[in-house]
């Protein structure tokens, strides 16, 4: 009897203990959070969601390289015009759009329940922002938080070359034959401030909203700049031809310190854009190079 009562108590601890663990390993489970997904409407968002190591479901259409483990995924039409039908049928967590096509989508965004997150890329400083508010929305703040990091640590890089030297710097943004100079509200323009240039626009109307102003020869031979940045966009051929004819034409621009000295740099748009993206890494190495070079 004794035998019998002694194995039932083993018995009915053996199955509390297993009822016990079970019931542990359920709550454990339960207190995981789920990943979060995302979809991406734009290539820089992208990029920086990569480096995030983010649950990714749906990209954009582009001919641009997208990182290699987002090939494949379903896509949700350009930047500029995401189908937003497909990207209600991926039922993401958080949608991602670049802050450039807010207003073109908002209206149609009211249509759905979408987390809309607007990665800003107007300027670096901005970029850098919201790569942190990112990782906060995808909960993702360490990776976001390494990633700014490594950026920081490019800048502080170029700048122990700086020494005591602040070149002043004009930036000639064209299309075609419609050349603007970039201001510190521009990408380019924050660059150059970010590695310790001085942008010569920095003294006109700082409140210009696309980053622009239509460039003033008269006031860039006022300025004198120790360099000048040339940046094509659209029919880039076409644009630094454009270049090269006008300042070979007009003999007012061999009077400019940046001439007379060979500092006159077509920046690559390979490396370079009018919004901020991954290759920033490069870009700032690349200013640095240019304006505190050998």
């Amino acid at each position: 009897m004794k035998l019998r009562k002694l194995a039932s108590i083993f018995v009915l601890g053996a199955l509390l203990m297993t009822g016990c663990q079970a019931g542990g390993t359920t709550g454990k489970s339960e207190d995981v959070a789920k990943e979060k997904t995302v979809v991406a409407a734009t290539v820089s968002g992208s990029q920086v969601l990569d480096k995030l190591d983010a649950n990714v479901v749906g990209i954009p259409t582009t001919q641009l390289e997208m990182p290699e483990k987002f090939k494949g995924l379903p896509e949700v039409g350009q930047s500029m015009n995401p189908d937003l039908e497909v990207v209600a049928s991926l039922n993401p967590d958080v949608f991602v759009m670049d802050n450039a096509f807010k207003d073109s989508v908002e209206k149609s965004l009211k249509e759905y329940d979408f987390n809309t997150f607007f990665l800003k890329t107007n300027t670096y400083t901005d970029y850098i922002k919201s790569i942190e508010e990112l990782g906060k929305t995808i909960d993702k703040e360490e990776e976001a938080t390494t990633l700014i990091n490594e950026l920081k640590n490019i800048e502080k890089e170029v700048k122990s070359k700086k020494g005591d030297k602040a070149p002043k710097v004009a930036i000639i943004f064209g299309s075609g034959e419609n050349f603007m100079l970039a201001t510190e509200t521009s990408y380019l323009g924050d660059l150059v401030k970010t590695v310790g240039g001085k942008n010569i626009a920095s003294k006109l109307d700082k409140n210009v909203e696309n980053g622009y102003v239509q460039l003033s020869l008269e006031y860039i031979l006022e300025q004198n700049p120790d360099y000048i940045l040339r940046f094509a966009h659209g029919n880039l051929e076409e644009t630094k031809k454009s270049f090269d004819k006008a300042f070979d034409k007009n003999p007012a621009y061999q009077e400019l310190n940046a001439v007379k000295n060979n500092k006159v740099v077509d920046l690559d748009s390979n490396v370079f854009n009018v919004s901020a993206n991954l290759k920033v890494k490069e870009a700032i190495q690349t200013l640095g190079d240019i304006l505190y070079g050998e």
